[in-house]
């Protein structure tokens, strides 16, 4: 594998994007490939589903990170294109944050995917029946480093309460919605530019492309050659019979077949993980 941070070079690419998120992207794009990133004005990105739910979400994260991003392409009159999508559940226990960046380059055919999934370092809603609970659940979150939502119910109509900005405001929305007799559940806004902890994430994973797209196939040199599956089977390190844990990255081109087998530095996992040795 051969990096050339040169097919980028003075390239222009579109992040579609209405928080921020292309300044996620400038400094890996920048220094690793020589590209710019931008975002285009008036794109409305909260059609296809927001965090609060005021619009439904109906497209799974990868749709609905390409349709963004064609769309911003389309604005921009650009054939390379950026979008992120992430989402947020907690069934027990602590919240789950999957986030995914797609890139498409309409030149060379590619549509290329990096994803994480980690736990989110934010607490989950909470219902309030105090205004004073919500000073103390924004408190608690980091308010308003991290924003928050106010969701309020009345009567099977939910509203979202966005961009509040200091406690004094979050305490007198909550206690207003309170005092019309409505339900009341104070979120954490999950919008990049309202969430640190998930804009950091979509900044290592805008790190990760960056070094991706300068990393050429060693068959064909189409740029872009990454990681896109693992293989799990790592040997027992007591029996030796297969386990769920990941034994190797599968690297593959996203252009041609050629496809390579990266092992893991481990070499024999745990017996906690082994079916045969804890059943």
């Amino acid at each position: 594998m051969t990096l050339r941070p040169t097919h980028y070079k003075d390239r222009h690419i579109t992040f579609a994007t209405m928080h921020g998120k292309e300044h996620l992207a400038r400094d890996a794009f920048r220094d690793v490939l020589g590209a710019t990133v931008t975002a285009p004005e008036g794109l409305d990105t909260d059609q296809f589903g927001t965090f609060a739910g005021d619009i439904p979400r109906i497209l799974t994260p990868r749709a609905a990170a390409r349709v963004k991003a064609r769309l911003g392409m389309q604005m921009a009159s650009s054939t390379l294109g950026l979008a992120s999508e992430g989402s947020f559940s907690a069934t027990f226990g602590p919240v789950e944050h999957m986030e995914i960046l797609l890139f498409i380059d309409d030149d060379l055919g590619l549509e290329l995917i990096e994803g994480t999934r980690t736990t989110s370092p934010i607490p989950g809603g909470h219902t309030i029946t105090a205004a004073p609970q919500a000073r103390r659940y924004g408190e608690a979150l980091g308010f308003p480093a991290q924003g928050v939502i106010v969701q309020s119910t009345k009567a099977a109509l939910t509203t979202a309460h966005k961009n509040i900005t200091d406690l004094d405001q979050l305490e007198q929305t909550v206690q207003a919605m309170l005092k019309n007799g409505s339900t009341v559940i104070v979120l954490p806004d999950y919008r990049a530019h309202h969430a640190p902890s998930r804009a950091d994430t979509i900044r290592t994973l805008c790190a990760q492309m960056a070094q991706r797209l300068a990393t050429e196939c060693p068959t064909c040199q189409t740029p872009g050659f990454g990681q896109v599956d693992v293989e799990h089977g790592l040997p027992c390190s007591q029996c030796g019979s297969p386990t769920r844990v990941i034994a190797a990255d599968i690297h593959a081109c996203g252009k041609c077949d050629h496809r390579s087998r990266v092992s893991r530095d481990n070499t024999r996992a745990d017996p906690t993980w082994c079916d045969y040795c804890n059943p």
